[in-house]
């Protein structure tokens, strides 16, 4: 006689940057990394464009209500270096960034209260981490920043969004689309696919955006906690009960002007 399996536990799906791992100094380290490769021309032009980006990508980070809007910072640096900086700089500034995140000479921490609150989760659901970063630097920063023992999976080089359509069915795996939260700080790249196919989704919001609906929104991941509680402790009722929120607003800084949506 077979035994009964043991249901599956419902999914709280966690981006990395921006979401677990939060700072600017990832974002500065890549844009340093990138000025220093347009730098390389020696140019009055270069020289010229290291002061503007500077400035416009700390009035974007400060949300200095004149500054563009860019989905993130990494699309910022990309935006504003655009036209000086080839595709291959950006990508090779991408990877120096990253091994200096693995070397822990970038200060980043988690959310207040993080640890914690994931901890408090484990019993009833799984803690899955799906990030479009490189291994490299992801698992020594969960160590350093406390989340090591708090996540149960980690998903890296996942090629968000369009890895979704891969992604979503492996992790479902049979469970209702309800019993899966995405949570993350990019709309189009953390929340669109899984809200299309059903899922629940949370955003945080740090820029005010609005850049598209969300189950759950707030400036900043503390703020979902209580959200994403009521949902783990019933994922069907809390999906039957609630609605999507947070209308669609403009934002520049195409997904493809970066060389890493995280």
């Amino acid at each position: 006689m077979n035994e009964a399996r043991a249901p599956k536990k419902p999914l709280l799906v966690l981006d990395f940057d921006g979401t677990v791992c939060v700072g600017d100094a990832p974002v500065w380290a890549y844009a340093e990394a990138v000025i220093a490769g347009i730098l390389d021309d020696a140019s009055s032009a270069s020289v010229d464009l290291d002061a503007q980006l500077r400035a416009r990508l700390g009035a974007f980070l400060d949300g200095e209500p004149w500054s563009p809007s860019y989905i993130d910072g990494y699309a910022a640096v990309a935006a504003l270096a655009a036209g000086h900086a080839s595709e291959e700089l950006l990508q090779r500034a991408y990877q120096t960034s990253r091994r200096e995140l693995a070397g822990g000479t970038i200060a980043v921490s988690a959310p207040d209260g993080l640890a914690e609150f994931l901890g408090s989760l484990g019993e009833r659901v799984e803690r899955v981490l799906v990030t479009n970063a490189p291994l490299d630097g992801v698992r020594e920063t969960l160590s350093a920043i406390g989340l090591a023992g708090v996540v149960d999976r980690i998903v890296t080089d996942a090629g968000k969004p369009a890895g979704w359509s891969a992604l979503l069915p492996e992790l479902l795996d049979g469970r209702e689309p309800a019993e899966l939260l995405s949570v993350g700080d990019i709309w189009g790249n953390d929340l669109e696919r899984p809200l299309e196919a059903g899922c629940v989704v949370a955003l945080i919001d740090r820029f005010g955006h609005r850049a598209g609906p969300a189950h759950l929104t707030a400036p900043e991941f503390p703020g979902l906690y209580d959200g994403i509680r009521t949902w783990a402790a019933s994922p069907a009722a809390f999906a039957e009960g609630s609605r999507v929120v947070v209308a669609h607003a403009a934002i520049s800084g195409a997904v493809a002007s970066s060389p890493v949506t995280t």
